[in-house]
């Protein structure tokens, strides 16, 4: 049975910053594991990149142990660390988190149940959207079901229009050329 470390980071030496390298390492000095067992993923810039993991998923054994200092620290996003969480558990991989050693079945039914809450939220926010778009469309329906009444104002543009052309009655208005336009095709389907 082997012990490793897996940290994953940013190059921030600030040791009070728990998304440190400096701050994992310093933690993980508590523990048994050797050194030259560490597995260090750093973080620059946009890339995210876990090879270390990776290097260290392919020589882990059936009951060797893996130290972390937080276990979101392993996969970027609650999915991939439940379907990791599921693969060392079908390796019979232990975890040790906060000095405390975690079953991987228990760690990966906690996010499991992470993820589906959020799944849910998600539905809800998915639910409320198309509400509102039900309520958008139900209003355009209406809007075009009820046609806007002609007022008299409307006939008296009209009539301008009737007397002058376009660009006389646009500026008397101050109506554009297609608003003048369906005003005229308006009254006169009437």
């Amino acid at each position: 049975m082997a012990m490793y470390a897996y940290i994953a980071g940013t190059t921030n030496d600030d040791i009070n910053d728990k998304g440190s390298i400096a701050c994992q390492i310093d933690f993980l000095k508590q523990t048994n594991v050797d050194y030259d067992a560490y597995y260090v993923d750093t973080f620059t810039g946009v890339s995210r990149a876990r090879f270390q993991l990776q290097k260290l998923l392919m020589i882990v054994k059936p009951g060797d142990m893996i130290d972390v200092m937080d276990v979101s620290n392993m996969m970027s996003n609650i999915r991939e660390l439940s379907s990791l969480l599921y693969y060392l558990d079908d390796l019979q991989i232990t975890i040790y988190s906060d000095n405390v050693e975690l079953d991987v079945g228990s760690i990966r039914e906690h996010f499991t149940i992470k993820m589906m809450c959020r799944a849910e939220k998600l539905t809800m926010m998915q639910q409320e959207l198309n509400r509102k778009k039900m309520c958008h469309l139900k209003r355009q329906i209406d809007l075009r079901r009820n046609k806007p009444v002609i007022t008299k104002h409307d006939y008296e543009i009209y009539d301008l229009l009737m007397k002058s052309d376009y660009k006389t009655a646009q500026r008397k208005t101050g109506l554009s050329r297609s608003t003048l336009y369906r005003l005229k095709k308006r009254i006169q389907k009437q």
